[in-house]
C-alpha cells in the first residue's frame, strides 16, 4: 500500500504555493520540473508529467485499454484494403463502360446461365 502524505501550505502574494520537501522527494520532483493540475469540484489534483507519460505509454502498449498500436495498424490496413477495393470497382466500371452492347448482353446471358 502506498503512503499517504498530507500537508498544509500558504499561498504567497504572487499566488505561489510551497510543496514541502518530503512531498517533493516522494514525487521525485525538483525545481524546474513540470506538474499537471486538474481542478474538479473544488479540489486540485497535481500530477507529475512523468506519471502522465507513463499512463499514456501503458495505454498504448496493452494493459486494460487494449493495444492501441495494433488497433491503429489494423484500422489502417482496413482503410487501405477498402481504398484498393474502391479503385478496383472504379476500374471495372470504366472497363464496363467501354464494352459493346453485344459483350454486355453475352456476359449477362452467361451470368444467368443462358449462354448462347
Amino acid at each position: 500500500m502506498t503512503e499517504v502524505l498530507c500537508f498544509d501550505t500558504k499561498i504567497s502574494a504572487e499566488g505561489r504555493i510551497v510543496i514541502p520537501a518530503e512531498v517533493r522527494a516522494a514525487l521525485n520532483i525538483k525545481a524546474g520540473d513540470r506538474l499537471h493540475a486538474t481542478v474538479h469540484e473544488g479540489e486540485v489534483r497535481l500530477v507529475t508529467v512523468r506519471s502522465l507519460l507513463h499512463g499514456v505509454w501503458a495505454n498504448n502498449h496493452g494493459g486494460d485499454a487494449g493495444n492501441a498500436v495494433q488497433d491503429v495498424r489494423r484500422a489502417r490496413q482496413t482503410d487501405r484494403a477498402r481504398g484498393v477495393a474502391k479503385w478496383d470497382r472504379v476500374e471495372h466500371a470504366r472497363i464496363d463502360e467501354t464494352r459493346s452492347e453485344e459483350a454486355i448482353e453475352t456476359d449477362l446471358m452467361r451470368a444467368l446461365g443462358l449462354s448462347r
